[in-house]
């Protein structure tokens, strides 16, 4: 079937494209505000800080698999800190940086809208690559697909890595595609220097070396050459030059390569104070699934059992195929899907892992479809008809909901407005914590002015950078505080204990205290069924999570009632 009988059907492509993109990023903006000024994303918080210390003089090297998109970041607040300081906002830096300990939604709505817009021109560069490849129909196909995939609208509303690497991917994958049909040297040159950005902003997307080097094979086989032609090829050892120059100039980490390997495949825990989304509790004990259920299923629920299923056969079909495109497209998927699968991490899987293989399921796909809905030179429009409305329904119905769910507040939020309102400024709090503050999963209650200087002494003698920070929050304190008693999950002590440090009120999120389970024995579930039962201890509030009235977690706030007897303990 001829590309002429593809794409000259009736179909006015640049404007449906338009349309599609159009709703790809209404979609992806709708709800971007929510939780702010608070962020309740261990990753979003991860990326600003990197791009303001990096305003501030000084370069992360710890997290090497993740970089570039806080590249992004630190030049639009350059940018934001030169007008604020033209306008007369701010004085100095250092006001710019009181104004983020003060208010930080305006950083978080930058980040979020340009990761907005990064999904959008996936969908859209997507669209050329099934063009180029295949035909317009089903560039369009799949440009529609991914603008209404669940998993990539609720990743291009945050600020994070994992969209922003799958677009430099597949603009690598485009010119992996001229490649193949040219061989000039400009494709070679950049699909290095995108599969370099990629690498850079999330270390597996290095993946993406793969096809290219399928393409080159391709190219090499077009001019008959053979083994030696491949390797002294000019255009790929230049091709190699610039993605290692690339690589090293955005990303200076990635020369460490124990510390890359050690990243990559091996069983280092998560370094954010969350329990993995991905963990499943079995009779007590934190294991993990068989990872390749884990992720098919997480790409039916992201797209959908009938697009699924659809992405499946597109597959199947490329692989009887096997035209070039073809072969660069299932080596991608099928490199990712293994890799993702294979780890031997206790806790780092995730469904978002799972993006670069949907991006694929869904080219193939809409190429299936529009081969189908032109199936022996003319279009059926009642098939494609019915087949999108099966197709679309359950993804575009899941990512209205979830839309709409944004726009509710976060129970967090409320508890947050509701311990204010009725806890007495200076009490003791066990709530979960990291270093110098309650985890971002949890409630944000604030320190007291007190308790917020004993950290800073602390955190000067032993890490001046936290101290540095805190010092800025204390210059802009306002409002209620508490004298935070910080736990992690994984070293919770008995009821008795707090009682003895003299904690008064317990903030406790009930799903999170139940699943994570310290080595030695039960640990937080043990303290949250003494919370429950215990005569001294009484539930002042709990606000249901992702209930019709808001969403957020499950949060319950418990107040210890002293008994005869009962004498707290004087140390720090």
């Amino acid at each position: 079937m001829s590309r002429q009988n593809l794409d000259n059907a009736g179909w006015n492509v640049p404007r449906i494209l338009w349309i599609v993109l159009v709703v790809a990023l209404l979609i992806r903006l709708w709800g971007i505000g929510h939780g702010l000024p608070f962020s309740y994303i261990n990753d979003e918080y991860h990326e600003v800080m990197r791009a303001l210390q990096l305003g501030a003089g000084s370069f992360n090297f710890d997290r090497i698999g993740k970089g570039g998109f806080y590249l992004l970041l630190f030049v639009e607040y350059g940018v934001y800190f030169v007008w604020l300081k033209l306008t007369g906002a701010v004085a100095s830096a250092e006001e710019f940086a009181r104004m983020f300990a003060r208010d930080p939604s305006a950083f978080y709505l930058m980040g979020r809208a340009t990761a907005a817009l990064c999904g959008v021109l996936t969908v859209a560069m997507l669209y050329q690559v099934g063009r180029k490849a295949y035909s317009k129909s089903a560039g369009l196909l799949a440009a529609l697909f991914l603008a209404i995939n669940v998993l990539h609208i609720d990743l291009s509303r945050r600020i994070g890595v994992d969209v922003p690497m799958v677009l430099l991917a597949t603009v690598a994958l485009y010119f992996a595609h001229g490649i193949v049909t040219t061989g000039r040297r400009t494709d070679y040159l950049m699909a290095a220097l995108f599969a370099a950005l990629a690498t850079t902003t999330k270390l597996p997307g290095v993946l993406v070396l793969l096809p290219l080097l399928v393409a080159h094979t391709y190219n090499v086989a077009s001019i008959g050459g053979g083994a030696r032609t491949w390797i002294v090829s000019r255009n790929l050892w230049l091709a190699a030059a610039v993605f290692c120059a690339v690589l090293v100039v955005t990303n200076p980490s990635i020369i460490f390569v124990a510390d890359v390997l050690q990243y990559t495949f091996g069983s280092t825990p998560a370094v954010d104070d969350e329990v993995a989304e991905s963990a499943v509790v079995v009779a007590g004990a934190q294991t993990r699934p068989n990872l390749y259920v884990f992720y098919f299923n997480a790409m039916a629920d992201s797209m959908g059992w009938p697009l699924m299923l659809l992405g499946l056969a597109g597959s199947a079909y490329a692989f009887f195929r096997r035209a070039p495109a073809d072969a660069m497209l299932l080596s991608y998927a099928a490199v990712n899907y293994v890799v993702i699968a294979s780890t031997n991490s206790a806790s780092l899987f995730y469904p978002r892992y799972a993006l670069p293989i949907i991006v694929v399921l869904v080219l193939l796909g809409g190429r299936a479809l529009a081969e189908l809905v032109h199936w022996r030179g003319r279009p059926h429009w009642a098939v494609l008809a019915a087949v999108l409305a099966a197709l679309l329904v359950m993804p575009a119905r899941q990512a209205g909901m979830t839309a709409y769910a944004l726009t509710k507040p976060d129970s967090r939020t409320l508890a947050k407005e509701w311990f204010e309102a009725n806890v007495p400024a200076g009490s003791k709090v066990l709530i979960e914590g990291g270093k110098i503050g309650a985890v971002r999963q949890s409630v944000p209650l604030q320190d007291s002015r007190e308790a917020m200087q004993r950290r800073i002494e602390y955190f000067r003698a032993v890490e001046p950078r936290q101290a540095e920070f805190l010092e800025r929050k204390l210059a802009v304190h306002e409002g209620v505080g508490y004298d935070l008693q910080l736990v992690r999950l994984d070293s919770i002590d008995s009821l008795d204990f707090y009682t003895a440090q003299g904690v008064e009120y317990f903030v406790v999120r009930p799903g999170t205290f139940l699943r994570e389970l310290r080595r030695s024995g039960l640990g937080s579930a043990s303290l949250l069924e003494d919370l429950r039962t215990d005569r001294r201890a009484t539930l002042l509030k709990r606000f249901e999570g992702d209930s019709p009235e808001q969403i957020g977690p499950t949060i319950e706030i418990y107040r210890l009632r002293r008994l005869p007897g009962d004498t707290p303990s004087t140390s720090p």
